[in-house]
């Protein structure tokens, strides 16, 4: 972990196609039971998000692999050991945020640009900033809200709700579809099996 943040502090503008790589490494350190760790990677990870994915030069590069970032932050979220890092994980997906919106453009060439992958080239320009970016946000930060204990899920929905309102004007409907199914699911106690609906209903009563 401290082999990667050295080389993301240091030479961050020479990385391009290593990011995935790093947010793996990332990923598995926010569910560390170790401080050091953890401490060390979230505060790399809060240079990516403030600082990197905020420079115009550098955020193009970087693109491919914000599914990757969210769901790190998605993991430092979940980590109960270390609340403080939790609730700042949720700001900085807050953040994430903002960063698609000045970038919508940015999404849609970019998944256009990459060679050999028919998946995003077979979907509609207009909707690669959906599938590579609003999506992968919103649904990380749904997966906070059904982990966690009440104080984390609790910011997390509030997030996720304030996303929505803040960007929702410019979904597309059938985005709404994908979003209602991630929301419904959040409160959906059905598909629990009866021992985990019992507990898991008297957890919610809290809400």
């Amino acid at each position: 972990v401290r082999c990667v943040a050295q080389m993301v502090n240091s030479q961050a503008a020479n990385i391009r196609s290593g990011w995935k790589n790093i947010f793996s490494v990332f990923h598995l350190a926010a569910g560390d039971q170790e401080e050091a760790i953890v401490e060390l990677a979230f505060q790399t990870m809060g240079k990516v998000i403030s600082e990197l994915y905020k420079n115009v030069h550098q955020f193009p590069a970087m693109i491919d692999s914000f599914q990757d970032a969210v769901r790190c932050l998605s993991e430092f979220a979940c980590n109960a050991r270390f609340p403080d890092t939790s609730m700042e994980a949720i700001r900085l997906a807050r953040q994430c945020a903002a960063s698609i919106a000045a970038s919508l453009h940015l999404f849609a060439e970019h998944a256009a640009a990459v060679p050999g992958d028919e998946h995003h080239q077979s979907i509609e320009e207009e909707d690669r900033v959906w599938v590579r970016g609003w999506f992968p946000l919103l649904f990380s930060l749904s997966c906070v809200v059904n982990r966690c204990k009440l104080d984390v899920r609790t910011r997390a929905l509030t997030v996720l709700f304030e996303i929505v309102k803040t960007y929702g004007d410019s979904f597309r409907p059938h985005w709404w579809r994908d979003l209602f199914k991630v929301l419904f699911r959040i409160f959906d106690l059905m598909k629990l099996d009866s021992d985990e609906r019992q507990s898991s209903s008297s957890e919610k009563a809290e809400w």
